[in-house]
């Protein structure tokens, strides 16, 4: 039996009282670079605890558009939403805001991602600007390494990814430290200067910026000059025959490098700066140079007949056309306009009676060969001069009836002489 003492023995208790605890977001993104109408988006993110329900309202302006959720975030406190459709959440171009939060963690205090919605595609809206530092041309030669780093302005970017574009064969950069590195081989340089011409890129989500750069593989071997055949002296009057240019390889086809020059502008520069002396690339290997129709100053957008037009309206515009192409028959051809007949022909003077041409050609036997040699374009000298030229009737022939005979074509009555009969005379 339990005594009076041993009922009021007192035990210590101890009273915990547990908390709820308390994480936040630690980082939210999209789940890749952009997603466009036909995808379903993610987002991604950590939070500090783990195993913690992550929800990620997303807002234009202060209206809410949806909300996503991870049920339970991993173990480490790195979650991912349910994917759900673009086209679900994006409606109209512009921006949106993405909030991500814990259930023990306000909205307002949660972690915000900006969204660009052009109407296809969802981006992240970047808060930084990617630009390559400026990358210098380089001069090599043939088996001698080109090596450099590229890099961005802004050092606090991470994850910048870069590339190249047009590189030459060999040419190599690391998409993570952006380390180029290029060896030329024997083909890609040699008897003469080569320009490589291209473009390191670096990319950022979204971003991306180039850089263009040169490298020069230099001249490594001077192909002999042959001496040339003894020709006779021209005289001042005759223009001095160059010939086919000392770079140009006689075993390749001439257009090859014509193409270069058209397409290659280091190439072109070089061309231009070190051959002056020939009047363009086809003549330096031997082509004739084909009439370009139109003209290379034609913007092929606008109306061919506006330059016609200034032409003959402007006086310095048609002095600067004939000083500059003469090579053309005129500004029509020029413009790839066929040329209207001039009436009255520029040779005729129009304070002059234009009859006195037509008489001219059909009296004047070498006037009319003058004529019929240089203006075969006009159909005839009436044409030339302006005038109509007249109808010729033909003649008409037949038989005319007693009493009557054929004068221009027409039977026409004519008097009778009074013949008195035999008898009358009995």
């Amino acid at each position: 039996m339990l005594t009076k003492l041993a009922i009021l023995i007192v035990f210590g208790i101890s009273l915990v009282i547990i908390t709820p605890a308390h994480a936040d977001v630690e980082s939210i993104s999209l789940g890749k670079s952009f997603y466009i109408d036909e995808e379903k988006i993610e987002f991604v993110g950590t939070e500090e605890d783990g195993h913690q329900q992550v929800s990620v309202v997303i807002k234009r302006g202060d209206t809410t558009i949806m909300m996503l959720g991870d049920p339970s975030s991993d173990e480490d406190g790195s979650f991912a939403t349910i994917p759900r459709p673009v086209e679900d959440i994006f409606r109209s171009s512009g921006t949106y805001e993405a909030i991500a939060f814990t259930s023990t963690q306000k909205v307002a205090d949660g972690m915000i991602l900006n969204l660009e919605y052009d109407g296809e595609r969802v981006t992240e809206v970047a808060d930084f600007v990617l630009a390559l530092k400026s990358i210098p041309d380089y001069s090599t030669e043939i088996e001698k390494t080109v090596s450099f780093t590229a890099s961005i302005t802004d050092s606090s970017v991470k994850d910048v990814i870069f590339s190249l574009d047009n590189e030459p064969a060999g040419a190599t950069i690391n998409s993570e430290s952006g380390k180029f590195v290029w060896t030329p081989s024997k083909s890609q340089g040699n008897i003469q200067d080569v320009y490589y011409t291209f473009d390191v890129i670096a990319t950022k989500g979204a971003q991306e910026d180039k850089e263009k750069i040169t490298i020069t593989v230099q001249q490594a071997y001077v192909e002999p000059v042959k001496e040339p055949e003894p020709t006779t002296t021209p005289t001042p009057t005759e223009p001095k025959d160059l010939g086919i240019a000392s770079f140009v390889d006689k075993t390749k086809d001439p257009q090859s490098y014509v193409d270069r020059y058209n397409n290659e502008a280091t190439y072109k520069e070089w061309f231009d700066d070190n051959f002056a002396e020939y009047d363009s690339i086809y003549q330096a290997v031997g082509l004739e140079e084909p009439l370009l129709i139109p003209a290379a100053f034609v913007d092929e957008t606008k109306d061919p007949q506006s330059y016609v037009d200034r032409y003959n309206n402007e006086a310095t515009y048609k002095e600067w056309f004939d000083d500059n192409f003469a090579e053309y028959d005129s500004i029509y051809q020029a413009v790839g306009l066929e040329e209207p007949l001039l009436i009255p022909a520029a040779f005729v003077d129009e304070t002059k009676d234009p009859q006195s041409y037509v008489d001219r050609y059909n009296n004047e036997a070498t006037y009319k060969e003058w004529f019929d040699d240089n203006f075969a374009e006009y159909d005839s000298i009436y044409q030339a001069v302006g005038l109509e030229e007249p109808k010729v009737e033909e003649k008409k022939f037949g038989i005319c009836g007693p009493g009557t005979k054929l004068i221009d074509g027409v039977c026409t009555i004519v008097v009778v002489p009074d013949v008195k009969p035999w008898w009358h005379f009995w």
